[in-house]
């Protein structure tokens, strides 16, 4: 049983919501310092520890602004956790000066380990070992917010392992970081390789917040997405398109999209056929983004990276046939933080 869990058993429900309200005060250090809690409760609860995660390790890219950290969980199992920051312009209405703000995208993990195996992924070769507890997730975002001093503008679960298949916990950790950050739903997306009876049941969850997804495509032709994805199900493309249009049906706003993320892989992916095969299905998906993706090296045998060249042809040719598209700019390759290659590698000094 979870002890904070424990040591609230007979306590009103309100004193969770408290803390975890508290969680987020970059004043506050302690369950001691708690000032809206009884003192009898906050002696009982002064042992435990602020945070369930602990930095292990940190790294700093040398080719841009990206850190990873490993951080270590209270039975020792370790997990990754990255921070992109990226500076852009900032509107500034009536004036003609548009300054530049930075902005900080965090990527967290919801499993030690991942049970998906795809072949391009680092991770996969770990293994899993278990789901994140709630808090555990949690505390990935307010590690980084202490780091940050508060300035999170984006998060992306998109770290070690397949989110859907700890779909109470993650579900939990988000709507605890909604409500008590000014962080917005549309503001967090969630990655998936596509769990259909999971996808299913999020649409009829009422408590599950709003955020957007990121489906792991990888490839529009079965047969070489069952390839490089073991997880693949037979007519999970026409799942997909199903499912798409009662997720707009269900959430019409003009702001969520049906991300479809697509690695390319040099001779696998990467040919006229699966071309005019993802312009066919993503023409199915109502409001739906495409994000290509280079390949990062992951130590993978017989992959490598679609040309560059490739890969701009790919997205001048869907931006001509009215898609959104865009081209993944990976950071933090130096220090194996990039899509993929999260397996709590720190041997970058």
């Amino acid at each position: 049983m979870n002890i904070l869990a424990e040591l609230l058993t007979n306590e009103p429900k309100y004193r969770l919501k408290q803390i975890q309200k508290a969680w987020f005060d970059l004043s506050v250090n302690n369950y001691e310092e708690i000032t809206t809690l009884p003192v009898e409760l906050r002696e009982k609860l002064k042992n435990l520890p602020w945070l369930a995660v602990k930095m292990h390790k940190i790294l700093k890219s040398k080719i841009d602004s990206t850190e990873k950290a490993l951080l270590e969980l209270s039975d020792g199992e370790l997990i990754e956790t990255v921070l992109m920051s990226r500076e852009s312009l900032k509107e500034n209405k009536g004036s003609s000066e548009w300054p530049v703000e930075e902005r900080h995208t965090i990527c967290v993990s919801s499993q030690v380990g991942c049970a998906m195996n795809c072949v391009f992924c680092a991770t996969g070769k770990v293994g899993f070992k278990r789901n994140l507890t709630t808090e555990e997730i949690v505390d990935q975002f307010r590690f980084w917010q202490r780091r940050l001093n508060g300035r999170i503008s984006n998060i992306v679960v998109m770290g070690q392992g397949e989110p859907l298949l700890n779909y109470d916990n993650l579900k939990n950790a988000l709507n605890i970081i909604l409500n008590n950050t000014e962080i917005g739903p549309t503001k967090i997306t969630v990655s998936t390789c596509g769990i259909p009876e999971q996808m299913d049941k999020l649409l009829t969850d009422k408590d599950f917040p709003q955020v957007c997804w990121a489906i792991s495509l990888h490839s529009a032709i079965e047969q070489t997405r069952k390839k490089i994805m073991p997880v693949h199900r037979k007519d999970f493309l026409k799942f997909l398109v199903d499912w798409s249009q009662r997720y707009h049906k269900l959430i019409p706003s003009r702001t969520h999209f049906i991300g479809l993320e697509y690695l390319m892989l040099a001779g696998v992916n990467d040919n006229e056929k699966h071309l005019k095969a993802l312009e066919k299905l993503a023409n199915k998906i109502p409001r739906v983004k495409i994000n290509l993706i280079p390949y990062n090296d992951t130590n993978s045998q017989g992959l490598s990276k679609t040309s560059q060249e490739m890969i701009e042809y790919w997205h001048d040719y869907l931006m001509k046939a009215g898609f959104v598209c865009t081209i993944r700019h990976s950071q933090g390759q130096d220090i194996a933080a990039a899509c993929g290659q999260l397996c709590n590698n720190f041997n970058y000094d």
